[in-house]
């Protein structure tokens, strides 16, 4: 099945901003969040389990780990050094058009989340798929597309990292570009499996970054884990 998140043209708002990723269990706590950070910038909203496997892209490289170079700033900080303003889309009704996503009802069940377009649990599976969106601002002579270099720093920093995906499409007819990533990673004694999709699209100085993120214990085994896959690769924005 198709589902879509909204399908109203709506002119350029401002959107909540949201701290970093939670998992399901903590959603209901981002709204008031979202009233005490209003004027902080976007953070990486990727759902990741346990909760403190969040990453947080600024504490790890103040950790040192090793020497940023160019391509290994985090997507959205990178985002936001090429935005004039930057929000987190949590309405709809606001964008020109409509974020797709194709789910097997039989598999999954969409949930209200505040700060999601769209958050998905698992029938019968401990597994999430999370849709976020982010829109900025741009000077026209801002590169949208060089957003996917910079696509798969995040997940590359978790904890014990197998990756067993990662592509990445140039830009084409509406889209300045789009990857896809999945792979392993550890904590608290469990391992995890997540995919990850960013899109980027582009209509005159406004911009937006789709992101999409599945996660499940990998013993939930190899079939959920390509549904996780499937229904985060198909996660697109149509206008």
């Amino acid at each position: 099945m198709t589902t879509d998140t909204g399908n109203a043209p709506g002119a350029v708002g401002d959107g909540a901003v949201f701290g970093s990723g939670e998992c399901p269990a903590h959603v209901e706590s981002l709204s008031a969040r979202a009233r005490d950070d209003a004027d902080t910038p976007p953070v990486e909203p990727t759902v990741l389990r346990p909760p403190r496997f969040a990453y947080s892209s600024a504490e790890w490289h103040r950790a040192g780990r090793r020497q940023s170079q160019s391509t290994d700033i985090p997507i959205l900080d990178r985002l936001a050094q090429m935005s004039v303003s930057a929000s987190r889309v949590t309405d709809a009704d606001t964008i020109p058009g409509e974020i797709l996503v194709d789910v097997d009802d039989d598999t999954w069940s969409s949930v209200l989340a505040p700060g999601y377009l769209r958050l998905y649990l698992g029938h019968g599976h401990d597994g999430t798929i999370a849709i976020v969106l982010t829109r900025f601002v741009i000077d026209h002579a801002v590169a949208v597309s060089e957003l996917m270099d910079h696509a798969f720093v995040e997940a590359r920093s978790l904890p014990e990292w197998d990756e067993s995906e990662a592509t990445r499409t140039q830009p084409g007819f509406r889209t300045e570009g789009s990857s896809v990533q999945s792979g392993t990673y550890v904590g608290d004694d469990e391992t995890w499996f997540c995919a990850i999709r960013y899109a980027a699209y582009r209509r005159g100085n406004v911009a937006y970054l789709l992101h999409a993120t599945g996660t499940a214990p990998a013993r939930e085994g190899a079939a959920f884990r390509r549904s996780i896959t499937a229904a985060v690769s198909s996660v697109r924005f149509d206008d």
